[in-house]
């Protein structure tokens, strides 16, 4: 029992020595030495340019209410879907960070020759059968009369199903979005 307390004490003050935590931000931040007049040394780094994957984007749809993304992107053995969501650290409370979440991964990847966001990939299996793993996109196209005149409006979708029956996967996820926030 106090070998932990030790521990914790030791580590606790390690922590604050350090200035990690919320407190200790701005006695490292260079923008408020700079205010307060010291001299800051400034270190060129290289900026590293992250793509989502190994390879070229596929297909992307971006849900413009809170910026988070659907992406299927071509990657070293076939191709892989994934959501993309902003998510808040947990062990700081400043950052966030992107949550990368797999739909699945496929061998193959089909477009249509009328629209290249509609999609089908899938994935085959070593003895020559189709996955249980499958993308599908479908464009839909809609119109509604408005309610008490006879006006209509016409807008386009992109309706998008993900199917993985692997063990320990969501069987199928569907979701929607604006055909024109899809590239």
């Amino acid at each position: 029992m106090k070998w932990s307390l030790n521990l914790s004490a030791l580590l606790l003050a390690g922590v604050s020595v350090l200035g990690l935590g919320c407190e200790g931000a701005g006695a490292r931040d260079p923008l408020n030495a700079i205010e307060a007049g010291a001299q800051v040394s400034v270190e060129p780094r290289l900026a590293q340019v992250e793509q989502g994957a190994v390879g070229d984007t596929f297909l992307r749809c971006t849900q413009p209410q809170d910026g988070s993304y659907l992406e299927v992107v071509q990657t070293a053995t076939g191709y892989e879907a994934a959501t993309v969501t902003e998510a808040y650290d947990p062990w700081d409370c400043r950052c966030t960070y992107l949550k990368r979440v797999v739909l699945g991964q496929y061998t193959r990847c089909n477009r249509s020759t009328v629209d290249p966001r509609i999609l089908n990939c899938f994935r085959i299996e070593p003895g020559g059968t189709t996955g249980k793993v499958v993308l599908s996109t479908t464009r839909v196209q809609k119109t509604q009369m408005v309610i008490g005149g006879t006006q209509t409006v016409s807008y386009s979708e992109l309706s998008i199903a993900a199917i993985n029956q692997d063990p320990g996967q969501t069987p199928r996820k569907d979701f929607t979005y604006n055909l024109s926030d899809c590239q």
